[in-house]
């Protein structure tokens, strides 16, 4: 079962690889042996997302940006159930729902940390929508702003605070008004494979805005680790570009590492299966 370790623990961690020239690396964890496996990888932290759950299942991730199942239950049950009792050592984070109205949020942070969860994440986010759908959640009392009160909670309850943001607005509204310890600039859905985006950004272009948005956090709080997500953010070697490129500490990955890794090799396997013959002599 997962240790929950303090907010404190989980930033000493992150900062003695960094210490070491070794790029961070943060992944969602869609069930227990991917857990199982991702933890032998050596990753530093392990994530808990819906989206996490849908692309397990076939779908693409902005399935967990739909109103299909509740968010914080489901990640709550796959916590508990699936993925915690892989873990051994490696902290787990939780993505929460900070809009959900139907719960206590503070009580609701208490009980992931309780049962191992040793941080949180702002997702699923209204920081993804914008024009007037945005624009009227934020009127109509489901705003941003939920989402900010929830990571200062976790905050006040000793648990690590991951923070992401679409544009420059939310970017400075994040880190001004919660702080979080780890800031992620999220550069749209990933590339590639069955349910990926085939007109993601390039790298390049990924890297460009990733590093904006990382001076506009690094100026509001100096010692925030930056990570990259999403868009042409799929291969290894992608993952160094950006080190090389840009400002970052390392990457967090969902479809990069739980679909990609899944969906050729498993299909080539099944195929290779497939192409075993009857000896002709038995005709």
């Amino acid at each position: 079962m997962a240790i929950r370790y303090t907010r404190q623990e989980c930033l000493d961690r992150l900062r003695a690889e960094t210490a070491k020239g070794r790029g961070l690396v943060i992944t969602g964890a869609g069930n227990g042996i991917a857990a199982k496996f991702i933890e032998r990888g050596g990753v530093d932290l392990i994530g808990v997302y819906n989206t996490g759950y849908f692309r397990m299942q076939g779908y693409g991730s902005l399935a967990g940006m739909l109103p299909i199942l509740d968010a914080n239950e489901l990640v709550f049950r796959m916590a508990a159930r699936e993925v915690l009792p892989q873990i051994q050592t490696t902290p787990v984070i939780a993505g929460v729902n900070g809009v959900d109205p139907l719960r206590d949020m503070r009580r609701f942070l208490t009980e992931l940390n309780r049962i191992g969860i040793s941080g949180v994440h702002n997702f699923p986010t209204v920081a993804w929508f914008d024009g007037d759908f945005r624009r009227t959640l934020e009127v109509t009392g489901l705003g941003f702003e939920h989402e900010l009160v929830m990571l200062k909670t976790a905050r006040e309850l000793n648990m690590l605070t991951i923070g992401y943001a679409f544009n420059e607005n939310d970017a400075r509204r994040l880190m001004e008004e919660a702080a979080p310890d780890i800031y992620i600039f999220h550069a749209g859905v990933t590339a590639g494979g069955s349910t990926g985006d085939s007109q993601a950004a390039s790298l390049a272009d990924m890297a460009s805005r990733s590093e904006h948005h990382f001076g506009i956090a690094r100026s509001l709080k100096r010692d925030v680790i930056l990570l990259a997500h999403g868009a042409a953010l799929v291969d290894p070697g992608d993952a160094q570009y950006m080190l090389d490129h840009t400002s970052c500490h390392g990457v967090q990955l969902g479809s990069g590492i739980e679909r990609m890794a899944m969906e050729q090799p498993i299909e080539a396997r099944a195929a290779a299966f497939k192409d075993s013959r009857i000896p002709a002599s038995r005709g």
